[in-house]
């Protein structure tokens, strides 16, 4: 499967010290306030009542009105016709614009939306964000993504509804 992403695959961070407190959370050692702020913000998943994430799909927790506008649309995108992430280099240092469509592959942040959304990260469509994809989650092993907001935006057809939604597309708080 070598036009998908996989989790496994894409290194720990390129930042010295963001790399050292990944390794020590992966070993399960005791991190500083310092190190917890360079992991990420977000608390990631990588499981929903007992279905087991995939590491090569990508997630992403939206509210019932964005994911009923993405069946509308026939596409996951912002509608916004610039909305399209990039990075670029000035005076040396790399940056990003942060703009496009969050996804995190391998898991998922449920604070963002009870409507778990699952797609294959087919490069295709999905690029890996600044600094493979660290610094977003506090778990090292998921990584954030980003798609397109308008140009080459996911067809509804490669999405699958993985906790949310029943059947009659209403909404199911399962617990």
């Amino acid at each position: 499967m070598n036009d998908v992403y996989n989790v496994r695959k894409i290194p720990l961070s390129n930042n010295k010290e963001r790399k050292i407190s990944q390794l020590k959370y992966i070993l399960g050692m005791e991190l500083s306030l310092k190190e917890k702020i360079l992991l990420g913000r977000d608390t990631t998943i990588k499981e929903i009542n007992g279905y087991i994430l995939k590491d090569y799909c990508c997630y992403r927790a939206v509210n019932t009105e964005t994911y009923k506008k993405y069946l509308e649309m026939g596409y996951i995108s912002s509608g916004i016709i610039d909305d399209e992430y990039e990075e670029y280099y000035l005076d040396n240092t790399l940056y990003n614009n942060n703009k496009g469509i969050d996804w995190y592959l391998g898991g998922v942040c449920l604070k963002y939306g009870e409507v778990i959304l699952e797609c294959p990260a087919y490069k295709k469509y999905f690029q890996v964000a600044f600094d493979n994809g660290n610094g977003m989650s506090k778990d090292p092993t998921v990584k954030f993504m980003k798609s397109s907001g308008y140009k080459n935006c996911i067809p509804i057809e490669l999405v699958k509804v993985i906790h949310g939604l029943d059947l009659d597309n209403e909404i199911n708080l399962k617990k």
